[in-house]
């Protein structure tokens, strides 16, 4: 086996590990705030960030969640007094918006996010963050055209995702243009 295989061998298997490792902290330390299930941070977080006044069905699909899954999870969002439904003059369209409960509840949620993160990179200089942040959205931009590549193409049945679901948006520049994953779709929709 050659030396760059192995690396590369290398190098896939320790992203595998670190990824469930900082996943798993970062999962335990949202998850704890909300204490409403796993994608209720993620929805919150969502809300907070881009998907406020947003409908069950757009909700459902940042989420990845069937529908029902997330009417349930929004009737529990609701019952803890996280966030409202609003229907629309016309009465048929309900917007799912965030209470002040809630917004502070996505605001605690994105500071614990970001202190297990940041936790993870405590150990590395300020050169190799910046390296990493290279390597890193290298990386993002292309598992994000892959999934929509896999999207367009309808190579999976499960719904995915979105990968900015529970993402600061400030903190990835998205903004100022400098979201990976933003970048990326805005490429390949345009192209």
């Amino acid at each position: 086996m050659s030396r760059t295989s192995s690396s590369r061998q290398h190098a896939a298997n320790v992203l595998g590990a670190l990824s469930l490792a900082v996943a798993d902290r970062m999962n335990t330390a949202v998850e704890a705030i909300a204490a409403l299930g796993p994608s209720a941070p993620a929805a919150l977080a969502a809300m907070h960030e881009f998907l406020d006044g947003a409908s069950v069905t757009q909700l459902s699909s940042v989420l990845g969640l069937t529908h029902s899954g997330t009417v349930r999870l929004v009737d529990r969002l609701v019952a803890e007094g996280l966030a409202e439904r609003v229907r629309a003059q016309d009465g048929r369209v309900v917007s799912l918006v965030l209470t002040q409960d809630g917004r502070s509840t996505a605001e605690r949620i994105l500071r614990a996010r970001e202190k297990s993160l940041a936790s993870a990179l405590s150990a590395l200089p300020p050169d190799e963050i910046d390296n990493l942040v290279a390597a890193l959205d290298t990386m993002l931009t292309t598992v994000t055209r892959t999934r929509a590549e896999e999207r367009s193409a309808r190579t999976t049945d499960r719904p995915q995702p979105w990968l900015c679901r529970l993402c600061d948006f400030t903190a990835c520049g998205r903004n100022e243009g400098n979201c990976p994953v933003n970048s990326a779709i805005t490429t390949s929709t345009s192209s």
